[in-house]
C-alpha cells in the first residue's frame, strides 16, 4: 500500500524534473489515481513544507551523516520525513516502514521529532545562516539584499508562509452585499481600505470559487498588488492591451476600469483557452478580443495604455509556489531580464506619442526591476517614468517614482509597478 509520505516525494521529484508547479503535478497525479483521492491534504501539506524548507532539511540530513543532497525520489521522500519529524508529526510504525526506503537510519530520523530547526544553523552567520535557515539559495538572498528590501528576514518567513487571498469585485457590484452573500456560504470577506475593487479573503479562501456569486462573474481572485497595476493604468475610455496577458486576469481588470477596447495576447496559444474561460465568466468576451502573438514583435498598431507584465523570476509569487526555489539559477535571472527588457523596448517603440506604459512583475530581484528600466530609459529617451496614481507601496531606491508592494509590509505578492509615458 503507497503512503502519503511517498506520494509527496514523487510528485516533488517529478515537480522538479518538468519544472513545472507542484498544483499541476498533484492535479496530474491525483487525475490519475482518483483512489487516492483522501491523501491529497497531507500529501499538499508535506510538498508545501519541503519545498519552503529543503535546504534546512538537506542540513539536517547531512548532520546525521547522509548525502549528498539531490532531488532524487528517494531524497526527495528523506526531506518529507525529516519535516515530519520536525514538525512532531512523525509516527515510529510510519518512520519504521519508509526510512529504509529512503536509505536513513529510523532510530536516527526519530530522534529528530520536535527538535528546533535553529539548533542545525549553528555555526553559521549572515546571508549562509538565513539561506539554510529559510531555505532560500543564496544567490537569490544576494540579489534581495541589493534590492534594499526592509527587513529581509521577515520578508523570508512570510514567503515560507500561506499567502493572504484577494478578490475583484465587478463594478456595480455591492460589497456590503456580496459579503453577506458569501459569509452564507462560508467565505468572509473584508472591503480593502485603498482599492474599491478589492476585498481581503478572511475566511473560507479555498470555497471562493465555488460560490454561486464567483460562477455569475460578479468576482474574481486576483492579488490586491496585482489589481493595483490595473488602478495605475487607468484605461478608462482608452484603447488597451496586455501581450503577455495570460489568464487575462488584468485584461479583464482594465475592461471592468472602463476601457474601450482591450487585447489579450499571449505567445502559447493554449493559455489563451484560460483566458476564454476568464473572459467568459465575466461577461466580457464583447470587450476583450484574444490574440496569439509574440510580445517581442508587436501585432497590434494605436494603442493607448499597454501593460507590459512579462515572464520573470516568480519571487514575489515564492508564498503560492515556493517550489521555484528549487531549480531556479542566477542564469534564468539573466535570461529573464534580457527578455523583459526586450519586450518592454519592443512594446515602447510600437506605441504612439501619449501612450501609456504600466511595467509589472512579480518579482523584486533588482535585476528585473531597477536595471531593465533604467537601460530602456537610456536607451528610449522618447520615454520617461512617471508618477503613478495610486501610490500605495514603497517606493524603491534608485527609482524613486516607481512602486514595490512586499508581501511582509501590504499582506500581497511581491510587485514592482512603473508607469511610463511615450513622449516622442
Amino acid at each position: 500500500m503507497v503512503l502519503p509520505e511517498e506520494v509527496a516525494a514523487r510528485i516533488l521529484a517529478e515537480t522538479v524534473r518538468r519544472r513545472a508547479s507542484l498544483r499541476d503535478v498533484a492535479v496530474g497525479f491525483f487525475s490519475r489515481n482518483p483512489e487516492l483521492d483522501y491523501m491529497k491534504p497531507i500529501v499538499r501539506v508535506l510538498t508545501l513544507g519541503v519545498a519552503r524548507h529543503y535546504l534546512l532539511l538537506d542540513r539536517v540530513l547531512v548532520s546525521l551523516g547522509y548525502g549528498p543532497p539531490s532531488h532524487s525520489q528517494r531524497w526527495m521522500l528523506a526531506r518529507v520525513l525529516v519535516y515530519e519529524a520536525l514538525s512532531g508529526k512523525l509516527k515510529p510504525t510510519r518512520a519504521r516502514k519508509l526510512a529504509e526506503k529512503a536509505g536513513l537510519d529510523p532510530d536516527k530520523l526519530l530522534e529528530l521529532r520536535g527538535a528546533d530547526p535553529r539548533e542545525f544553523v549553528k555555526g553559521l552567520s549572515g546571508l549562509d545562516r538565513l539561506s539554510v535557515l529559510y531555505s532560500f539559495p543564496r544567490w537569490m538572498l544576494e540579489e534581495l539584499l541589493e534590492a534594499r528590501i526592509p527587513d529581509l528576514p521577515k520578508l523570508l518567513e512570510v514567503l515560507n508562509s500561506d499567502p493572504v487571498r484577494w478578490i475583484r469585485i465587478r463594478p456595480g457590484v455591492d460589497r456590503k452585499w456580496l459579503a453577506e452573500r458569501l459569509q452564507e456560504q462560508g467565505v468572509v470577506i473584508e472591503p480593502d481600505k485603498d482599492l474599491p475593487d478589492v476585498a481581503r479573503i478572511v475566511k473560507g479562501a479555498s470555497e471562493a470559487t465555488r460560490t454561486r456569486e464567483y460562477q455569475e462573474g460578479l468576482y474574481t481572485i486576483q492579488d490586491k498588488a496585482s489589481t493595483l497595476v490595473g488602478w495605475v493604468a487607468s484605461p478608462r475610455g482608452r484603447v488597451a492591451a496586455d501581450p503577455t496577458a495570460g489568464a487575462a486576469i488584468k485584461a479583464s481588470h482594465m475592461a471592468w476600469l472602463g476601457a474601450r477596447y482591450v487585447v489579450a495576447g499571449d505567445v502559447k496559444p493554449q493559455r489563451l483557452q484560460e483566458a476564454k474561460r476568464t473572459l467568459s465568466r465575466l461577461g466580457l468576451g464583447h470587450i476583450v478580443d484574444l490574440a496569439v502573438g509574440d510580445a517581442r514583435m508587436p501585432y497590434w498598431r494605436k494603442l493607448d495604455v499597454v501593460i507590459v507584465d512579462p515572464p520573470c523570476t516568480d519571487i514575489g509569487r515564492l508564498q503560492y509556489e515556493p517550489e521555484v526555489k528549487l531549480w531556479l539559477t542566477r542564469g534564468d535571472l539573466h535570461y529573464y531580464r534580457r527578455l523583459q527588457l526586450r519586450i518592454l523596448a519592443s512594446v515602447a517603440k510600437s506605441l504612439p506619442r501619449g501612450a501609456t506604459i504600466v511595467y509589472s512583475v512579480c518579482t523584486l530581484t533588482r535585476s528585473e526591476t531597477v536595471w531593465v528600466l533604467r537601460r530602456l530609459l537610456e536607451t528610449h529617451p522618447d520615454v520617461e517614468i512617471v508618477e503613478p496614481e495610486p501610490v500605495l507601496g514603497e517606493r524603491p531606491q534608485g527609482l524613486p517614482k516607481a512602486q514595490r508592494m512586499l508581501p511582509h509590509l501590504h499582506k500581497t505578492q511581491g510587485f514592482f509597478i512603473a508607469k511610463l509615458a511615450k513622449i516622442a
